[in-house]
């Protein structure tokens, strides 16, 4: 079965999830922070390594009304860059409300915090494409 990688991207943090096409399942990996864990492409040449990754899905920030948010241009250069550098398929997601819903399911000062967040955060990007695919959508880049 196919295995994904969903990320949440930002400047400062990047949210890590997993899941594959068959089980429609995602879940939360990790959190990568700038500065601080080191290379994001070394962390995932070695998660697509180890899962045999064939897609990455990136969450692409838009407003509530669909428009690119300030954020946009920069994942849609983090995509491509990991197209390149990875020789994988990647797709934009869109991820409105991504975060406001990972604040939803965390309990109030869970440790953790942002970090936990964004994690969540790619879970539920990557759960909301793994559902597209199943329900008949094809998987291709949504709000652009």
């Amino acid at each position: 079965m196919p295995v994904c990688l969903g990320l949440d991207y930002g400047l400062r943090r990047i949210g890590i999830a997993a899941g594959d096409t068959g089980r429609r399942l995602a879940f939360a990996v990790t959190t990568h922070v700038e500065g601080r864990d080191g290379s994001v492409l070394e962390l995932l040449r070695s998660l697509v390594a180890e899962r045999g990754v064939q897609r990455i899905v990136v969450g692409l920030p838009l407003t509530a009304d669909g428009r690119e948010a300030d954020l946009a241009g920069r994942a849609r250069g983090f995509a491509a860059l990991l197209g390149r550098e990875l020789g994988l398929e990647v797709v934009l997601w869109d991820e409105r409300y991504s975060s406001a819903e990972a604040d939803r399911w965390l309990p109030t000062g869970r440790k953790g915090g942002k970090e936990a967040r964004d994690a969540l955060a790619a879970e539920i990007i990557l759960q909301s494409y793994l559902d597209s695919t199943a329900a008949g959508g094809d998987g291709t880049e949504a709000g652009a």
